[in-house]
């Protein structure tokens, strides 16, 4: 009659349980990052919808707007400063992320810059260039006019047209 576990069968079972353990630490890992990718390409979709609704809201309303980038570099707003239709719409981007841009660092309406006309177009082109700590970036590049707004990631892609 047996009364314990010989040691040959308790290194057999922590064997598997390594086995095991270390599958599904790999599998975390990547499932983290492909969770990054979707976060931050869902970033991207959303600032170029913030820029479709900017020429929206500014052709609709009559209004002219503005693009502008947080001097901190976390933030992309569409700012409408009119007294009739006053709006501001703002994305926040997480520690993970920053955005650079040859559009206008500021805050506040302050020059012809990064205009959205009250036709809804936008007066300057620019790029809005989104970059994730894995160094993975994607550019939105900005055309002047109405229609056309253009994402490039890492130049691999044609690109999108948002009309």
């Amino acid at each position: 009659m047996k009364k314990g576990y010989t040691l040959i069968e308790l290194i057999i079972v922590l064997s598997i349980i390594a086995v095991i353990s270390s599958i599904t630490t790999i599998n975390i890992v990547k499932f983290k990052e492909k969770i990054e990718i979707i976060e931050f390409n869902s970033l991207a979709n959303e600032v170029k919808s913030l820029l479709s609704f900017g020429k929206a809201y500014c052709r609709r309303n009559k209004v002219s707007g503005q693009i502008l980038v947080g001097s901190n570099r976390r933030t992309i707003t569409f700012e409408v400063t009119n007294k009739e239709f006053p709006i501001t719409k703002t994305i926040r981007l997480n520690k993970d992320i920053e955005v650079g841009s040859n559009f206008k660092v500021s805050s506040s309406i302050t020059s012809d810059n990064n205009n959205i006309t009250d036709e809804g177009y936008i007066k300057s082109a620019g790029t809005i260039t989104l970059t994730h700590k894995s160094n993975k970036r994607i550019n939105i590049t900005v055309s002047v006019g109405n229609d056309i707004i253009r994402s490039y990631e890492s130049d691999e892609e044609e690109g999108d047209i948002i009309q």
